[in-house]
């Protein structure tokens, strides 16, 4: 091998002080940025030849990007924190579009190569595809957007004296940092350089950690008796009813402990188990396995580790978090969380506890009857079965077709629309249809969209593109959505046209009475959207000009206007808030859906006001959606189920999908915190437990309208299926009983866990007697 003069004096100037320690570390970024102490930069024009002993092969092609966040940004005049915290790796980074190789001269020999792949640049509409490859290992990065980064760690086999490190792109590459290592230099780069980095990266870095308070959660401290089997495998399996929230520090009551899971569903029907692990000592990994059971194939049964997060008390609180549960994630990623989860809150240590979701959906043709299966949970001290009994109903549910379950929405097709290039725009693509796969599984069937036209030239002419709209209502159909579909339009740009560019504020704080021509031009906006639907079929639009708009006499006064356009067009309009505020009143001649976040007016006044005049209410109840809190999710189950039942309203409309800044697994960037459902690397919708609660609420919801149809198909029938039914309205009506009525079902007020499954239960076995007496 020829060692060159460059080489020596480079490997003098990063070896440790062990004669047989050494390492090689590369910060990727601009000639002008900040380097990491101790590395070397790396630019793109960084080209390697003999006398310097690093760079690329080629440099054809290579960018740099970089953005410092290092100060704190406002949310509506108050301080706020930025969507990421950069340091000298993570400010700055190389890009490219065509395949680059980065080459090292090393001795040879075997090394661990670490690298951190990512953007600083927000990059809303990139989608990061690349393969890594070096000697005898290829690994694969892929990452929707920016401000959040990737960690590879791999081992090479040096021979010739070079490494050459390959990037291959499917879309774009992007690096921040090499870092090149023997087994001798491992203790010290993995402490003194890898752990501040991803502490810094995936959590917050040290001076900004001062500034966030860990506030305790409160569980309650069970005593635990334990067996031999369990000292001796070092862990302790329990059960809890799904919707009630396990923390790290609880420990299983006497009575749950050597649990048998048993659960009853229909064929189609997708239903929750949980096990949580109590451990008695450090391990290195748990897996959990489930068996067939009856119709399930073992494979069918999808298996997730409960990650615990870093979550705010509420969406918007800065300086204060709290260790809670909530991303369902797959076990490949549990597995590999050095990759995935770096700056864990919660590691595999002694007295922790960490909780298994499992999800079975019953074959449609499995044959009625009860079956068993079991999960085992192993870690290196030992193993433990859990058994599952699983009764199969000869049941199929129905769904009230005057409800509608939907869900506002950010759509990966608006993102396709504006991605750079062709890998990108087929993820956002196929993000969507996973994303709305999803949705259906889950009982959502309705999104808020955007009717979006840019507002009129100067010859008073819009200049519409409807291609974006009309794959969406496509997609809707063909994904058996169901409609009104309520719209966004752009209120704000008709606005600032006739107010001197002046802006109506958050929630309409701002908002002063436009001259007449700005309602002139909203009716002639609405009234080209309402010919183009009418034209293609689409299905009913719901206007929706502002979101919740404030209840000052101006912002009221400008609703007024803005709403009564819409009507003059001859369409419905849709507004977020609650005609209960008697500031609305003005608007109740121009609404035709009040879409409120809890559950008011009541049922009586509900129910009264839709049958007087064309008017409709739904409920978009953010209280269970993640937006304040992570884990009301007996609440979601509620609100989604039994709750609906008894509300009056005719739709719910949680916001949002998804809700991510900046990183979407550090809930303590950016203004606001992330919520609800996260993904995978691919794309993959990867849930949350409000997410996976509001299904079982969907579920609960259509077990009461199976037994409402049979219970009026019987009393029609008359003799003994008419008893039948009277039966079934006792037990009906002892669950409508039982139901506390809430404006917001969250914590308090709320059935025992277990016994959400009893009504459920009550339901069934009259189902079940009223199909054998019709």
């Amino acid at each position: 091998m020829k060692i060159t003069r460059a080489m020596l004096l480079l490997t003098a100037a990063l070896v440790s002080t062990t004669a047989w320690s050494a390492s090689w570390f590369f910060d990727m970024g601009t000639a002008d940025s900040k380097v990491w102490d101790g590395a070397t930069r790396i630019t793109k024009d960084t080209v390697y030849s003999e006398d310097l002993g690093y760079g690329f092969e080629s440099i054809e092609g290579i960018a740099d990007q970089v953005l410092v966040w290092e100060e704190m940004g406002s949310r509506r005049g108050s301080p706020a924190p930025p969507d990421m915290w950069s340091n000298a790796i993570t400010e700055d980074s190389l890009v490219g579009d065509a395949p680059s190789a980065f080459l090292v001269d090393l001795p040879d020999g075997e090394y661990s190569v670490y690298m951190l792949a990512g953007s600083s640049d927000r990059s809303r509409y990139q989608y990061w595809d690349f393969d890594v490859a070096i000697p005898d290992a290829t690994d694969r990065v892929q990452a929707q957007g920016g401000c959040h980064f990737t960690p590879l760690r791999m081992r090479a086999n040096v021979t010739g004296g070079k490494l050459r490190i390959d990037l291959r792109p499917h879309s774009k590459w992007t690096i921040n940092c090499v870092l090149i290592y023997d087994d001798g230099d491992a203790e010290r780069v993995a402490s003194e350089i890898i752990a501040p980095l991803e502490e810094w990266t995936f959590f917050l870095p040290p001076e900004q950690q001062a500034n966030w308070a860990l506030e305790p959660v409160a569980t309650d401290d069970a005593e635990m008796t334990l067996s031999e089997a369990d000292v001796a495998r070092g862990f302790v399996v329990f059960s809890r009813p799904w919707s009630e929230v396990v923390y790290p520090t609880t420990t299983p009551r006497p009575e749950e402990m050597a649990p048998e899971l048993r659960i009853f569903a229909t064929p189609g029907e997708y239903e929750p188990l949980t096990v949580a692990v109590h451990l008695l000592q450090d391990v290195g990994d748990v897996s959990v396995t489930a068996s067939d059971i009856g119709p399930i194939a073992s494979e069918a049964v999808d298996v997730r580790h409960v990650r615990y997060m870093r979550a705010r008390p509420n969406y918007t609180v800065q300086g204060r978090y709290r260790i809670v549960p909530d991303v369902l994630e797959p076990m490949y990623m549990f597995h590999d969380r050095a990759r995935y989860n770096p700056a864990a809150p919660v590691g595999l240590t002694e007295g922790t506890t960490h909780r298994f979701w499992l999800t079975v959906q019953v074959p449609e043709d499995a044959a009625p009857g009860t079956y068993e299966g079991s999960i085992q949970v192993a870690a290196a001290g030992g193993d433990a079965t859990v058994p599952i009994k699983l009764r199969v109903l000869p049941i199929e549910l129905k769904q009230d077709p005057d409800k509608i379950f939907g869900i506002y929405y950010r759509d990966p097709l608006d993102y396709s629309t504006r991605a750079k290039d062709d890998a990108s725009r087929e993820f956002f693509v196929r993000q969507a249809a996973m994303q709305r796969e999803d949705m259906v599984a889950h009982g959502t069937r309705n999104l808020v969209g955007n009717a979006w036209v840019r507002e009129a030239n100067e010859d008073g002419e819009f200049e519409p593109d409807w291609e974006l709209l009309a794959m969406q209502m496509e997609w809707a159909e063909r994904y058996g959505f169901t409609p009104p579909y309520a719209m966004h339009i752009n209120t704000s740009g008709v606005y600032r046209k006739y107010m001197d560019g002046k802006s109506y504020g958050s929630h309409t704080a701002d908002a002063e009475i436009p001259p007449p021509e700005f309602a002139a031009e909203m009716t002639a906006m609405v009234k080209l959207i309402e010919e183009e639907r009418i034209r293609r079929g689409w299905p009913t639009f719901l206007y929706y000009p502002v979101d919740e708009p404030g209840r000052h006499e101006k912002s009221v006064e400008f609703m007024r206007i803005t709403l009564q356009a819409i009507r003059d067009a001859g369409a419905p309009t849709y507004i977020t808030a609650d005609p209960s505020h008697e500031q609305f009143a003005p608007l109740m001649p121009v609404v035709n859906v009040w879409c409120c976040q809890p559950f008011t007016p009541d049922r009586e006044a509900v129910l009264a006001d839709m049958a007087a005049r064309d008017v409709q209410y739904w409920c978009y109840p953010n209280h269970i959606a993640g937006e304040n809190d992570h884990t009301p999710v007996a609440g979601a189950r509620m609100t989604y189920g039994f709750g609906f039942w008894r509300s009056g309203f005719v739709t719910l409309v949680p916001w949002i999908y998804s809700y991510s800044r900046g990183d979407h697994f550090n809930y303590l960037t950016s203004s606001t915190m992330d919520f609800m459902n996260r993904q995978e690397p691919d794309g993959t919708p990867m849930p949350v437990a409000l997410w996976e609660a509001y299904r079982e609420g969907y579920d609960d919801h259509r077990y009461i309208y199976t037994l409402e149809t049979l219970i009026e198909q019987a009393n029609a029938q008359g003799g003994a299926a008419k008893r039948a039914a009277s039966e079934a309205q006792e037990a009906l009506d002892f669950a409508w009983d039982s139901i506390k009525v809430q404006e917001k079902y969250k914590y308090d007020g709320l059935w025992a866990h277990a016994d959400f499954d009893v009504y459920r239960w009550i339901i069934a076995e009259q189902i079940l007697k009223l199909q054998e007496a019709i």
